[in-house]
Protein backbone atom coordinates (compact mmCIF):
# COMPACT_ATOMS: atom_id res chain seq x y z
CA UNK A 1 0.00 0.00 0.00
CA UNK A 2 1.35 3.45 -0.65
CA UNK A 3 0.94 5.71 2.01
CA UNK A 4 -1.74 7.55 1.74
CA UNK A 5 -1.97 11.67 1.44
CA UNK A 6 -2.49 13.89 4.80
CA UNK A 7 -5.91 14.28 3.45
CA UNK A 8 -6.98 10.66 3.37
CA UNK A 9 -6.40 8.54 6.49
CA UNK A 10 -6.28 4.82 6.49
CA UNK A 11 -9.38 2.75 6.92
CA UNK A 12 -8.90 -0.53 7.57
CA UNK A 13 -12.59 -1.41 7.00
CA UNK A 14 -12.58 0.51 3.73
CA UNK A 15 -13.44 -1.98 1.05
CA UNK A 16 -10.65 -0.49 -1.31
CA UNK A 17 -8.03 -0.28 0.80
CA UNK A 18 -5.03 0.12 -1.21
CA UNK A 19 -3.88 2.10 -4.21
CA UNK A 20 -4.33 0.04 -7.26
CA UNK A 21 -0.73 -0.93 -8.16
CA UNK A 22 -0.28 -1.94 -4.44
CA UNK A 23 -3.45 -4.27 -4.57
CA UNK A 24 -2.51 -5.71 -7.81
CA UNK A 25 0.97 -6.77 -7.00
CA UNK A 26 -0.68 -8.33 -3.66
CA UNK A 27 -3.21 -10.26 -5.65
CA UNK A 28 0.05 -11.41 -8.30
CA UNK A 29 2.27 -12.34 -4.92
CA UNK A 30 -0.98 -14.18 -3.36
CA UNK A 31 -1.56 -16.42 -6.60
CA UNK A 32 0.74 -18.39 -5.64
CA UNK A 33 0.32 -18.95 -2.52
CA UNK A 34 -3.24 -19.21 -2.27
CA UNK A 35 -3.45 -21.72 -6.00
CA UNK A 36 -4.81 -25.09 -4.63
CA UNK A 37 -4.69 -24.47 -0.80
CA UNK A 38 -7.24 -24.02 1.29
CA UNK A 39 -7.62 -20.90 2.57
CA UNK A 40 -9.28 -18.66 5.23
CA UNK A 41 -10.52 -14.78 4.03
CA UNK A 42 -10.25 -13.17 7.08
CA UNK A 43 -12.63 -9.76 7.46
CA UNK A 44 -12.75 -10.44 3.47
CA UNK A 45 -15.14 -6.90 2.69
CA UNK A 46 -16.33 -6.98 -0.72
CA UNK A 47 -14.09 -9.58 -2.06
CA UNK A 48 -10.91 -7.45 -3.36
CA UNK A 49 -8.87 -10.70 -2.68
CA UNK A 50 -11.38 -13.68 -3.13
CA UNK A 51 -12.90 -12.41 -6.55
CA UNK A 52 -9.13 -12.64 -7.94
CA UNK A 53 -8.31 -15.98 -6.56
CA UNK A 54 -10.90 -18.51 -4.78
CA UNK A 55 -11.64 -20.41 -8.34
CA UNK A 56 -7.69 -21.11 -8.12
CA UNK A 57 -8.02 -22.50 -4.48
CA UNK A 58 -9.00 -25.61 -3.23
CA UNK A 59 -11.34 -24.14 -1.13
CA UNK A 60 -11.77 -20.58 0.08
CA UNK A 61 -14.04 -19.88 2.95
CA UNK A 62 -14.21 -15.75 3.69
CA UNK A 63 -15.80 -14.33 6.46
CA UNK A 64 -16.81 -10.53 7.43
CA UNK A 65 -19.11 -9.19 10.03
CA UNK A 66 -20.40 -6.54 7.80
CA UNK A 67 -23.43 -7.98 6.58
CA UNK A 68 -23.29 -6.30 3.12
CA UNK A 69 -19.67 -7.40 2.74
CA UNK A 70 -20.79 -10.93 2.99
CA UNK A 71 -23.14 -10.12 0.40
CA UNK A 72 -20.75 -8.24 -1.91
CA UNK A 73 -18.23 -10.81 -1.72
CA UNK A 74 -19.89 -13.47 -2.19
CA UNK A 75 -21.49 -11.96 -5.63
CA UNK A 76 -18.05 -11.46 -6.67
CA UNK A 77 -16.51 -14.80 -5.86
CA UNK A 78 -19.23 -17.49 -6.61
CA UNK A 79 -16.22 -19.96 -6.20
CA UNK A 80 -16.30 -19.04 -2.54
CA UNK A 81 -17.70 -20.04 0.86
CA UNK A 82 -18.77 -16.32 2.56
CA UNK A 83 -20.27 -16.52 6.09
CA UNK A 84 -21.24 -13.77 8.71
CA UNK A 85 -18.95 -14.27 11.60
CA UNK A 86 -16.15 -12.28 13.86
CA UNK A 87 -12.84 -12.95 12.10
CA UNK A 88 -11.41 -12.76 15.90
CA UNK A 89 -12.80 -16.61 16.73
CA UNK A 90 -13.60 -18.19 12.81
CA UNK A 91 -16.34 -21.14 13.30
CA UNK A 92 -14.21 -23.58 11.71
CA UNK A 93 -12.33 -26.76 12.90
CA UNK A 94 -8.68 -26.94 13.77
CA UNK A 95 -5.77 -27.65 11.10
CA UNK A 96 -8.38 -26.65 8.90
CA UNK A 97 -6.51 -24.23 6.24
CA UNK A 98 -3.17 -23.88 4.46
CA UNK A 99 -3.53 -20.39 4.52
CA UNK A 100 -5.37 -17.89 7.11
CA UNK A 101 -5.28 -14.28 5.55
CA UNK A 102 -5.83 -11.12 7.31
CA UNK A 103 -5.55 -8.28 4.65
CA UNK A 104 -6.98 -4.73 3.84
CA UNK A 105 -5.64 -3.22 7.27
CA UNK A 106 -7.55 -5.25 9.11
CA UNK A 107 -5.05 -5.83 11.52
CA UNK A 108 -5.33 -2.42 12.85
CA UNK A 109 -8.96 -2.92 14.28
CA UNK A 110 -7.51 -5.39 16.58
CA UNK A 111 -6.16 -2.53 18.56
CA UNK A 112 -5.89 -4.34 22.45
CA UNK A 113 -2.69 -6.38 22.32
CA UNK A 114 -3.73 -9.29 24.29
CA UNK A 115 -6.81 -9.35 22.07
CA UNK A 116 -4.72 -9.60 18.93
CA UNK A 117 -2.45 -12.20 20.44
CA UNK A 118 -6.25 -14.33 21.70
CA UNK A 119 -7.39 -14.16 18.45
CA UNK A 120 -3.66 -14.40 16.43
CA UNK A 121 -3.98 -17.98 18.77
CA UNK A 122 -7.15 -19.08 17.37
CA UNK A 123 -5.42 -18.19 13.63
CA UNK A 124 -2.63 -20.60 14.60
CA UNK A 125 -4.72 -23.51 15.58
CA UNK A 126 -6.79 -23.71 12.26
CA UNK A 127 -3.53 -23.66 10.72
CA UNK A 128 -1.56 -27.40 9.26
CA UNK A 129 1.46 -28.09 8.99
CA UNK A 130 3.40 -25.92 7.33
CA UNK A 131 0.65 -23.38 7.02
CA UNK A 132 1.21 -19.76 7.14
CA UNK A 133 -0.96 -16.56 8.05
CA UNK A 134 0.03 -13.31 6.43
CA UNK A 135 -0.73 -10.03 7.34
CA UNK A 136 -1.05 -6.58 5.16
CA UNK A 137 2.97 -4.76 5.85
CA UNK A 138 1.06 -2.08 8.27
CA UNK A 139 4.59 -1.38 9.76
CA UNK A 140 6.08 -0.61 6.20
CA UNK A 141 3.38 0.76 4.81
CA UNK A 142 1.71 3.11 7.29
CA UNK A 143 4.48 4.13 9.62
CA UNK A 144 6.69 5.62 6.97
CA UNK A 145 4.07 8.45 6.79
CA UNK A 146 4.41 9.63 10.37
CA UNK A 147 8.11 9.34 10.11
CA UNK A 148 7.88 11.67 7.13
CA UNK A 149 6.39 14.20 9.39
CA UNK A 150 2.39 13.90 7.70
CA UNK A 151 0.03 14.61 10.60
CA UNK A 152 2.23 16.49 12.51
CA UNK A 153 -0.72 19.52 12.98
CA UNK A 154 -2.89 16.39 13.70
CA UNK A 155 -5.46 17.71 11.57
CA UNK A 156 -5.72 17.92 7.30
CA UNK A 157 -5.73 21.58 6.43
CA UNK A 158 -9.37 21.73 5.80
CA UNK A 159 -10.50 20.62 9.32
CA UNK A 160 -11.99 17.65 7.63
CA UNK A 161 -10.10 14.87 9.21
CA UNK A 162 -8.38 14.45 12.73
CA UNK A 163 -6.00 12.08 14.47
CA UNK A 164 -6.30 11.29 17.86
CA UNK A 165 -3.61 9.33 19.53
CA UNK A 166 -3.75 7.89 23.29
CA UNK A 167 -1.30 9.41 25.64
CA UNK A 168 0.72 5.88 26.03
CA UNK A 169 0.26 3.74 23.18
CA UNK A 170 0.32 3.59 19.49
CA UNK A 171 -3.51 3.59 19.33
CA UNK A 172 -5.34 6.13 17.77
CA UNK A 173 -8.82 7.51 16.27
CA UNK A 174 -9.33 9.20 12.70
CA UNK A 175 -12.39 11.64 13.38
CA UNK A 176 -13.96 12.74 9.74
CA UNK A 177 -16.52 15.87 9.24
CA UNK A 178 -18.89 16.81 12.08
CA UNK A 179 -16.55 14.70 14.40
CA UNK A 180 -13.60 16.77 14.00
CA UNK A 181 -13.02 18.45 16.82
CA UNK A 182 -9.98 20.72 17.47
CA UNK A 183 -10.22 21.64 21.20
CA UNK A 184 -10.46 17.78 22.18
CA UNK A 185 -7.29 15.49 21.73
CA UNK A 186 -8.09 12.94 23.72
CA UNK A 187 -9.46 9.35 22.69
CA UNK A 188 -13.53 9.50 23.50
CA UNK A 189 -15.52 6.84 24.15
CA UNK A 190 -17.37 7.20 20.49
CA UNK A 191 -13.80 7.28 18.48
CA UNK A 192 -13.32 3.96 16.71
CA UNK A 193 -9.87 3.10 18.37
CA UNK A 194 -6.85 1.42 15.69
CA UNK A 195 -3.40 0.10 16.26
CA UNK A 196 -0.67 1.28 14.30
CA UNK A 197 1.31 -2.04 14.47
CA UNK A 198 4.95 -1.76 14.45
CA UNK A 199 7.31 -4.58 13.37
CA UNK A 200 8.38 -5.17 16.85
CA UNK A 201 4.79 -5.38 18.00
CA UNK A 202 3.68 -7.71 15.49
CA UNK A 203 7.07 -9.95 16.45
CA UNK A 204 6.03 -10.06 20.06
CA UNK A 205 2.64 -10.85 19.18
CA UNK A 206 3.18 -13.27 16.77
CA UNK A 207 6.10 -15.19 19.40
CA UNK A 208 3.45 -14.83 22.44
CA UNK A 209 0.65 -16.89 19.93
CA UNK A 210 3.11 -19.53 18.71
CA UNK A 211 3.74 -17.98 15.52
CA UNK A 212 7.86 -16.88 14.18
CA UNK A 213 8.37 -14.48 11.83
CA UNK A 214 7.17 -12.20 10.42
CA UNK A 215 9.14 -12.33 7.05
CA UNK A 216 8.61 -9.28 4.84
CA UNK A 217 7.51 -9.48 1.18
CA UNK A 218 8.09 -5.31 0.59
CA UNK A 219 7.05 -6.34 -3.67
CA UNK A 220 3.40 -7.28 -2.70
CA UNK A 221 3.57 -5.37 0.84
CA UNK A 222 2.68 -8.15 3.10
CA UNK A 223 3.83 -10.15 5.95
CA UNK A 224 4.40 -14.02 6.73
CA UNK A 225 4.17 -15.99 10.17
CA UNK A 226 4.48 -19.40 10.11
CA UNK A 227 3.67 -21.18 13.41
CA UNK A 228 6.92 -22.48 15.68
CA UNK A 229 7.35 -26.61 15.49
CA UNK A 230 5.41 -27.07 18.73
CA UNK A 231 2.78 -23.80 18.82
CA UNK A 232 4.48 -21.89 21.83
CA UNK A 233 6.30 -19.14 21.96
CA UNK A 234 9.92 -19.07 19.84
Amino acid sequence: MTPPPPTSAPDPRDWAPHEPSRSEAQIDWLRGDCCAADVLDLGCGSGRIARELAEHASSWHAIDMDEAAVSACQAAAPAAVVSRADLRTPPFGEAAFDVVLLLGNTLCLLWDVDEAVDAMLQWRKLLRPGGRLILDDVPGDLWPELAEGRWCAGVDDGETQQMVWADDDAVFAVRAGSAVDCDHWTLAAGDRRMRLWSTGAIRLAARASGFAGPTRHPDAGVLVLRPTRDGRPD
